[in-house]
């Protein structure tokens, strides 16, 4: 499971959206390969920003994370099309600075602890143990 879906993006920004990045064989519905490729490229770019400091996936996903899956998923689809806009590119280079953030440990994930069957608390906001690679490092 990936960190966002086509519900996902749909209930965000609507159908009509959905149409216009990956409707590319024009028959007025979105094709679902474009869609899946559109969400595995997301997935991809986020796993490789948040595995700098998280065990990916992250799982549950978090919603900052969710949304910049959608993002960058939206405009990975409109890359086909002709109907990419300024505000899709914005909203692609947020998600990615925002990724960067999270990547560094600048923005956490905003995740609440979790509680085990057991009773084990488990805070999914923790970060890898060991030291990130530092070149600036004696």
């Amino acid at each position: 499971m990936g960190y966002a879906s086509k519900e996902d993006i749909d209930e965000l920004y609507g159908t009509d959206l959905l149409v216009r990045v990956a409707d590319y064989n024009k028959d007025g519905t979105p094709d679902p390969e474009v869609i899946a490729k559109g969400l595995e490229a997301a997935d991809e770019i986020c796993d490789a920003y948040l595995s700098a400091q998280y065990s990916i996936p992250v799982v549950p996903t978090p919603g900052v994370v969710k949304n910049c899956a959608i993002d960058i998923a939206v405009y990975k689809m409109a890359l086909g099309r002709t109907g990419r806009t300024d505000e899709m590119r914005v909203r692609y280079e947020d998600a990615l600075k925002l990724l960067e953030k999270i990547s560094t440990g600048k923005v956490g994930l905003g995740l609440p602890p979790v509680t085990g069957d057991d009773g084990t608390v488990t805070d999914p906001n923790v970060k890898r143990s060991g030291r990130s690679f530092d070149s600036r490092r004696a």
